[in-house]
Parts: C-alpha cells; sequence; structure tokens
C-alpha cells in the first residue's frame, strides 16, 4: 500500500515507522500511569530499553527459525548470493518472539536494578498491545503479515506491495489484528482503574492475546508460518503461553 514515504528528500520505511511510533506511544502511556505501581520514570524508560532489545533480538531470531526449512532447502543459492542473504536476514520478524525477548529484557533490568517484575509487567500490560496494534498498522503499509485470499466485504487489495501478492483481494488481517490490539489496550487501562492483585493485569493481557491470535491465525495467507502438526508457530506458542496467563490472573501475589 505504501512501503514508504519521503520526508525533506529522505525514504523511511513505514514499517519501521509505526513501529517507532507505537513504542513512543506505549512508554509514555507507562509513564503517565507508573505513580499507580510506585515505579519511576526512570525506571520504565531504562528497562524498555532492555526490553526494546530484546524484542528485536526476539523477533528476529524466532523469524530465522520459522523459515529454517527454507533456508535449508534452498541453502546453496542463498549462500551463493549476498543480496539474497542479506534480505533474508534483514527483512522479517515475528511478534512472540519479540514478546518473549522484549520479556526477558525486562527481567533482566528487574532482576539487576531490584525492581518488582510482575509489578513491572502489569504497569507494561496495556502498552504491548497498544504497541502492537499500532505496529502491525505499519504491516498493512508494508504489505507484510497479509490474510487469505478473501473477496468478502471489507477484503484488501495490494497495488504496490514487496510482500503480499499483488492485485488479489485479501482478508485484511493486519487491521484486524491493530484494531483488536489496541481495543486491548484501552480496555486493559480501564480494567486497571481499580487496584488488582499483582499479575492480574498481565495475565489477563496474555489470555486474551493467545486466544486471539490462535484463531487470527486461521485468517493468515503469508507462507512463513512455520507449520508445526498443522499448527502455525504462533498456534503452538498461544497454546502454551494460555496457562501462564490463567495462572498469573487466578492465582495473583499480592502487592
Amino acid at each position: 500500500m505504501l512501503p514508504t514515504i519521503t520526508i525533506f528528500g529522505k525514504t523511511i520505511a513505514m514499517y519501521g515507522l509505526m513501529i517507532t511510533l507505537g513504542i513512543f506511544i506505549g512508554v509514555m502511556i507507562a509513564i503517565l500511569r507508573r505513580r499507580k505501581y510506585n515505579i519511576s520514570k526512570d525506571d520504565v524508560l531504562f528497562s524498555s530499553c532492555y526490553g526494546g532489545i530484546g524484542l528485536v533480538v526476539g523477533a528476529k531470531l524466532l523469524y530465522i527459525i520459522t523459515i529454517t526449512p527454507i533456508l535449508i532447502k534452498n541453502w546453496n543459492f542463498i549462500m551463493s548470493n549476498f543480496k539474497v542473504l542479506y534480505n533474508v536476514l534483514s527483512g522479517g520478524f515475528v511478534f512472540y518472539g519479540g514478546l518473549i525477548g522484549a520479556i526477558i529484557g525486562y527481567y533482566l533490568y528487574c532482576r539487576q536494578y531490584k525492581i518488582d517484575f510482575i509489578m513491572l509487567m502489569d504497569l507494561m500490560a496495556p502498552s504491548i498491545p497498544i504497541i502492537h496494534g499500532i505496529g502491525r498498522i505499519g504491516c498493512f503499509f508494508a504489505g507484510c503479515c497479509y490474510g487469505i485470499h478473501y473477496d468478502g466485504p471489507l477484503h484488501i487489495v495490494f497495488e504496490n506491495s514487496i510482500a503480499a501478492p499483488n492485485g488479489i483481494p485479501m482478508f485484511p488481517t493486519q487491521l484486524v489484528e491493530s484494531v483488536l490490539n489496541i481495543l486491548a489496550g484501552i480496555l486493559l487501562i480501564l480494567y486497571t482503574r481499580r487496584e488488582r492483585k499483582s499479575g492480574k493485569v498481565i495475565g489477563l493481557y496474555v489470555i486474551y492475546y493467545s486466544i486471539m491470535r490462535f484463531f487470527l491465525e486461521f485468517l493468515r495467507g503469508d507462507i512463513s508460518r512455520g507449520i508445526i502438526l498443522s499448527l502455525s508457530t504462533s498456534q503452538l506458542i498461544s497454546i502454551l503461553l494460555l496457562p501462564l496467563g490463567l495462572y498469573l490472573f487466578f492465582k495473583p501475589r499480592r502487592f
């Protein structure tokens, strides 16, 4: 749709721009809400730096894992063509890898600076889906993470995409997930207007997203799904994370 824009003569990728915007908005929301959790502004900012590094590393690693069969099948061609190798390694991220990596980053910060990890996760929980939702708009502009062939109401057709098939009506998975994520963030903010036991907020997010993502995967049309036992990598991770979310929500620690 709109993979890049030009500002003052400089070309900027919309995918990266929307992710950056999402992180900025998400961190600002956490800073505005931090007093309820007795977490300083500096800790929100610096822990988010740790989380951001983990996000990038984790998202890239899981992407590489999901395309490993393709890499093995075309290994000789990829290794003989530097441009192809560069495109493979530079393009593509998987959200669940980014989420797990970000959580590890936050955990390492909490352990280093003696901060309650679950409390920080409760603070960041509404920001995570908002960041993700804005980032998915970047996916829409880039044409990645596209949906299955679909010519019903509200279908979309890409004409200038470098990732999605052009000229084919598809289900707007990016926009649907964006709306559902941003809505989740708003609902979690409303949920935290009352004091909640430690773990409930992040637990509720994990429950919501793991269920949502499991079913949305059936509407995804991109081939880099990492299919195992007829389920995508993200569906398998959703199944594994759901019990964790239920545990955090129903058996939380007290503040």
